[in-house]
């Protein structure tokens, strides 16, 4: 998959829960989608890989996760997320 692909399904998936979700969907999709943008423009700029996006993508909610960043209620909303977006792409 390529980067410019990958940006348009997160943009419509996050379009969809803006437009359809609930509180929950909308605190997770929002707290995703500010490591989204990061790691996205990053990868697009030095002309990535969709797997190292996807890897690096990981590895920064990981770190954000050691750091209890979120409660495990949050986080939970925030994983479930993820894993619906990965899914669709």
């Amino acid at each position: 998959m390529l980067l410019t692909q990958a940006e348009a399904i997160i943009e419509a998936f996050v379009a969809d829960i803006l437009e359809n979700g609930d509180d929950d969907a909308l605190f997770a999709s929002g707290y995703l989608q500010g490591h989204l943008d990061l790691i996205l423009q990053g990868c697009i700029d030095i002309d990535d890989t969709f797997e190292r996006f996807m890897t690096k993508m990981q590895s920064s909610l990981d770190n954000a996760f050691l750091k209890n960043e979120l409660s495990p209620s949050d986080k939970k909303l925030v994983v479930a997320c993820w894993e619906n977006l990965q899914h669709k792409m």
